[in-house]
């Protein structure tokens, strides 16, 4: 199993020398070549498949109809998704951007989710919260011995310094509270 983007990139992960990226776009291609093959397998094979349709649907109407329209929908469907997935609009593929979180606005609740932990910096993280970044960055380096930049992703750091997930959530939940009691 192949580590998310961000962490296979930070990390330099590899499997048989080809990086996540790569072995993303082989296995796209290798689907589009399936799917030619199919296409081949069918046409190749029409003609005994249509002898058999009208031998099994002779005395239906319905069904035969029935048997050309859905491979005809399906066969549609597929462009769709194929259009979708090779001319979609190109984005920023920034999820801070595309994602937003209620945050609560009191001192006393922090709540940091995985996607947070997956793509925030820490800048972003404290900016969420109305707290100073580097007064975050000084917190987890008194408290915690984590040695972070605002321009560092949380990820980054987590892997960097080997942390559990759950606990350098709470690790960065903690900091946040005190910081917010501070400003109160």
């Amino acid at each position: 199993m192949a580590p998310s983007g961000r962490i296979a990139d930070t990390i330099g992960w590899t499997f048989i020398g080809l990086d996540k990226d790569t072995l993303t776009l082989v296995h796209t291609y290798i689907g589009f070549v399936t799917i030619g093959l199919i296409v081949i397998h069918v046409i190749i094979g029409f003609k005994g498949m249509w002898v058999m349709l009208k031998s099994a649907f002779r005395k239906s109407k319905l069904k035969s109809a029935a048997a050309l329209i859905i491979p005809l929908l399906l066969i549609a469907g597929g462009y769709q998704v194929f259009a979708q997935y090779t001319g979609g609009t190109e984005d920023s593929g920034d999820i801070y951007d595309a994602v937003s979180y209620e945050t609560s606005t009191d001192n006393s609740t922090v709540y940091i989710t995985g996607t947070m932990m997956k793509y925030y910096t820490v800048q972003q993280l404290a900016d969420t919260y109305n707290v100073s970044a580097e007064s975050l960055v000084e917190i987890l380096k008194k408290d915690y011995g984590i040695d972070a930049t605002p321009e560092e992703t949380l990820a980054e750091i987590e892997y960097k310094y080997d942390l559990d997930r759950e606990e350098f959530k709470a690790m960065l939940e903690e900091a946040i509270l005190k910081l917010k009691g501070e400003g109160s």
